[in-house]
């Protein structure tokens, strides 16, 4: 998935929205939803607490969780950062 940087008017909070990538949908919704069920339950200083599953206008699935602040793994792995939804 993707991980995008968002704006929760409702509750006046930021939030990170993981989204399935589009080449991925046919065979990986299943597994998404199962990853985002299994996060849900779980509660560990390590993972992030997810706030709300859904589907975006295309159908393709979304995931709603705690920001986490800090490095991204493609930075602390010494590669490229992916890129924003602002570039």
């Amino acid at each position: 998935g993707v991980v995008y940087r968002a704006s929760e008017p409702t509750l006046g909070r930021e939030v990170a929205v993981k989204v399935l990538r589009p080449e991925m949908r046919d065979r990986g919704a299943a597994r998404f939803l199962a990853e985002a069920r299994l996060t849900a339950r779980l509660q560990h200083p390590g993972v992030p607490p997810v706030f709300e599953v859904g589907a975006l206008a295309d159908g393709s699935p979304f995931l709603a969780m705690k920001v986490i602040e800090g490095h991204t793994l493609a930075a602390a792995l010494g590669g490229p950062n992916p890129p924003t939804a602002a570039e």
